[in-house]
C-alpha cells in the first residue's frame, strides 16, 4: 500500500509541470540535436547573433526557451514571405 501512495505522488508531482514547459540549459551541441542540425550552424547563430547563448568559462550555452523562440521567429518569417508570395 505504502508503494501505491508513492508512486500515485510522483505520477501526480509529474503532471503538475508537463516537459513541454520546461526550460532546460545545454550545450551547443545539445542545442544541435535539439534543432536536428550541426554544431556548427548552432554555432554561427550564436556568433551572429540570431541565437541567444551565453558563455559558461569556455563554452557556450543555451536554453530550450532560446532554441525554440528561434525556431518561432523562423516560422514567422518564412511565413510571411510564403504570403507575400501568394496570387490572387
Amino acid at each position: 500500500m505504502h508503494r501505491e501512495a508513492e508512486s500515485m505522488g510522483k505520477e501526480e508531482a509529474g503532471a503538475a509541470t508537463p516537459a513541454v514547459t520546461e526550460d532546460k540549459i545545454m550545450t551547443l551541441v545539445q542545442a544541435a540535436e535539439f534543432l536536428e542540425t550541426s554544431y556548427s550552424t548552432v554555432y554561427r547563430l550564436v556568433t551572429d547573433g540570431e541565437l541567444r547563448a551565453f558563455r559558461l568559462r569556455n563554452s557556450w550555452r543555451t536554453s530550450t526557451s532560446a532554441c525554440r523562440e528561434y525556431v518561432d521567429k523562423r516560422f514567422e518569417e518564412q511565413s510571411v514571405i510564403c504570403r507575400s508570395g501568394e496570387t490572387k
